[in-house]
């Protein structure tokens, strides 16, 4: 645990705190006798997030579209606005990747953000770090440009018309393409990432 006390510049009492909450969060395992390490990846993990999501959200988009003001829509045009400029123009290195991220989450977020119960929003949130996590790894692999741009929009656009059904079926089969797509390259990779995954340093 050394190695990583150093890198982080703490003491080991915050870093363990810190990692037992990401355990908590299921994105973090702990073996006695051995330490702390990332989780694995898997092609049901997967579609179990996927499913978690789709759930929260097509139950949270409705109870928004119900609630949403004038407020919440501009924020889900503005989200949007920002997510489609970075689609188009985001390169492929992390930090380019990492910003993409933030603001694919912060549309999420907008979208949702009037259902007015905070404890579906933090559910939210942890599942798309969940998600998230696969992004990570697989960095530079993404969908094509354009049907992310048009996918958003159509969500975007159904959810402004208040039209609940429709939205709630799109962003449903949003969360369908997008781990489909992730399985697909998951089941490419799946023996380098489990022989890193095995030889992963515990801390």
């Amino acid at each position: 645990m050394g190695f990583v006390v150093t890198i982080r510049a703490m003491g080991s009492s915050p870093l363990r705190e810190a990692l037992s909450r990401l355990v908590g969060e299921g994105l973090v395992t702990f073996e006695g006798n051995k330490g702390f390490r990332v989780g694995g990846l898997s092609r049901e993990d997967l579609a179990d997030i996927a499913y978690m999501r789709t759930a929260v959200e097509t139950f949270a988009i409705r109870t928004a579209i119900e609630r949403g003001g004038m407020e919440w829509e501009s924020g889900i045009v503005s989200a949007l606005h920002t997510l489609i400029a970075l689609t188009r123009d985001t390169a492929t290195d992390r930090a380019s990747l990492d910003a993409w991220n933030v603001a694919h989450d912060r549309f999420h977020e907008a979208l949702l953000s009037a259902c007015g119960s905070p404890r579906v929003l933090e559910m939210q949130r942890r599942l798309a770090e969940h998600h998230n996590r696969y992004r990570r790894i697989f960095m530079g692999e993404n969908l094509p440009r354009q049907l992310l741009i048009d996918e958003h929009t159509n969500i975007a656009d159904a959810t402004l018309a208040r039209d609940a059904d429709r939205a709630a079926a799109l962003l449903g089969l949003h969360m369908v393409v997008t781990s489909d797509f992730y399985a697909r390259v998951l089941a490419g990779s799946e023996d380098a990432i489990r022989a890193e995954i095995e030889n992963s340093e515990f801390v």
